[in-house]
């Protein structure tokens, strides 16, 4: 069954005259080969049925917030540097009953439905279409049995496909083609040559010339509100990946509404999820769900071989609710980094890495010069977000407080490595070069809320959302004297726009694939490579 619900400022199929029902989708000839579009994203609607809330839809994050009403009053009133200021006494006045008190089984004891929602109790129901940015178009309630061969469906779509014959396919097939999703263009060919392409925030391809690889694919769709010339790349512009490689559940490196489109077939690679729980997504269970068949867990140190890459798992550090002392340690942000040997190249991905309870990037970063050797690039996030316990309750993972013990409430915690820590950590490595990613980079994810806007339309606060210029602004002034002035890092450092590669031959190249329509924030045009 497949139930059209349109949201209240979604505009419905115009009627058509042949139709036999107002609303409903016109046939379409089955010798028409369509395929999905680019300008339309998906993303998956879950029901929600646990107490407190399940990382997978974020209720956790809404729960937290309700419970934290008086916090939120008191930033509207007198904002956000006066909640930091008060932030011991303003939480210690949640601590009631119908306030956090209730996550807590005792004192600095989390209760184990808050730290372990049940899995069975969130389900997938829907599926909504969006366009431009996050703009609802429909939501499709889908049957249980759609549900679970929805990979399969998509991935065929996205490759090109003549209307299916199967009932319950056609009528999902029916209703996208109604609402635009479905367009009547072959797939075009793509060529493969050896690169690794920063396609935005923390999306990666990287290519031997035969096989490729995805990271984190989280591809947006094309939108007439980008300029004209810089678009963000679609996955027909990519071409299929041999293998997919996810570093944590976090949404925008976890993008069912992307994965689908890649087919029930293609390698997908996750982190080790041994419990879902409301720090981490069971990948793995998620995407066995929607009728994806060849999911695979990776532990820290295995490793795979994809065509001529070895890709090797490495520990996720960083990223937690503290730098240190936590409240339940063995609850946490579950991940995995990544190590990469293509090409007569080492590469490294750090994602949104930094330093906790368990460990540091940069101890691993040492660890792993000592067991695989130096790298050639290193990729690695910079953002730093520097943050005190109390601002979690404005972000996106609201959920991290109530992990914070209540001495370190006024305690700021740096969850990931800023320029700095990233130029650390290329130096311990002793990588050639270092590409600074994983902090949005393009309007497609600043709009969203991602990353730092670019265009100079909004100021930038460095503690939070630095530029990427900032790095290289950091590596030229690392150390110095009075006498001889600034002195640089020896990692060069690697500007690369959503878009651009990094192309492996003799002398490895950098290619625009497309031009930049932004002066830097830095005033220049300039990059270090």
């Amino acid at each position: 069954m497949l139930l059209l619900l349109p949201l209240p400022n979604a505009p419905c199929p115009m009627p058509n005259a042949q139709c036999p029902l107002p609303h409903a989708p016109c046939p379409i000839p089955s010798m028409t080969l369509r395929r999905l579009s680019n300008k339309i994203r998906f993303q998956l609607i879950y029901q929600d049925e646990t107490k407190f809330g399940s990382a997978v839809t974020g209720q956790c994050d809404t729960t937290i917030r309700r419970y934290c009403k008086s916090i939120m009053a008191h930033r509207q009133q007198y904002g956000l540097a006066d909640v930091v200021a008060h932030s011991r006494e303003l939480l210690a006045a949640t601590m009631i009953s119908g306030g956090l008190a209730d996550l807590y089984a005792s004192p600095g004891v989390l209760r184990e439905d808050w730290l372990y929602p049940d899995s069975q109790a969130v389900q997938p129901v829907a599926l909504q279409l969006e366009h431009n940015i996050g703009e609802s178009i429909a939501t499709l309630k889908l049957s249980p049995h759609l549900l679970s061969d929805l990979a399969s469906y998509l991935g065929e779509w996205q490759q090109g496909s003549h209307a299916p014959t199967t009932t319950v396919a056609r009528e999902l097939w029916d209703v996208l083609n109604e609402y635009g999703a479905l367009v009547p263009e072959a797939m075009p060919a793509t060529s493969l040559s050896s690169h690794a392409t920063f396609v935005g925030h923390s999306t990666l391809q990287f290519s031997d010339g035969n096989s490729s690889i995805l990271f984190d694919p989280f591809v947006l769709p094309k939108s007439e509100v980008y300029p004209p010339n810089y678009q963000p790349l679609s996955l027909e512009e990519l071409g299929q990946p041999d293998a997919v490689f996810i570093t944590h559940s976090h949404p925008d490196h976890f993008d069912l509404g992307t994965l689908l489109r890649l087919g029930a077939n293609t390698p997908i690679f996750v982190p080790q999820v041994q419990r879902e729980s409301v720090l981490a997504i069971d990948m793995a269970l998620r995407l066995r769900q929607l009728g994806f068949d060849n999911v695979h867990t990776l532990s820290w140190f295995e490793e795979r071989q994809i065509g001529g890459m070895r890709v090797i798992a490495l520990p996720f550090y960083g990223e937690q609710a503290t730098v240190g002392e936590v409240l339940h340690p063995e609850i946490r942000n579950q991940g995995n980094t990544y190590l990469v040997e293509y090409c007569d190249r080492r590469v490294a991905l750090t994602a949104d890495s930094g330093r906790d309870y368990l460990g540091n990037v940069k101890e691993l970063a040492a660890t792993a010069k000592e067991r695989y050797g130096s790298l050639d690039t290193l990729f690695g996030g910079y953002r730093g977000f520097g943050l005190y316990p109390i601002q979690y309750l404005f972000s996106s993972v609201a959920r991290y407080l109530t992990f914070v013990p209540e001495k370190m409430w006024q305690v700021r915690q740096k969850m990931m490595c800023d320029a700095d820590d990233v130029i650390d950590v290329a130096e311990i490595w002793n990588a050639k070069r270092l590409v600074p990613y994983s902090d949005g980079g393009a309007p497609w994810f600043w709009q969203r809320g991602l990353g730092p806007c670019l265009d100079g339309s909004q100021p930038h606060i460095m503690a939070v959302d630095p530029t990427p210029d900032h790095v290289c602004q950091v590596a030229n002034q690392r150390s110095g004297t009075r006498k001889d002035g600034a002195i640089a890092s020896p990692v060069s450092i690697c500007l690369l726009r959503p878009g651009d590669s990094l192309m492996f031959s003799q002398a490895d190249i950098l290619v625009k694939n497309q031009s930049w329509p932004y002066v830097n924030f830095s005033g220049s045009n300039t990059r270090k490579y």
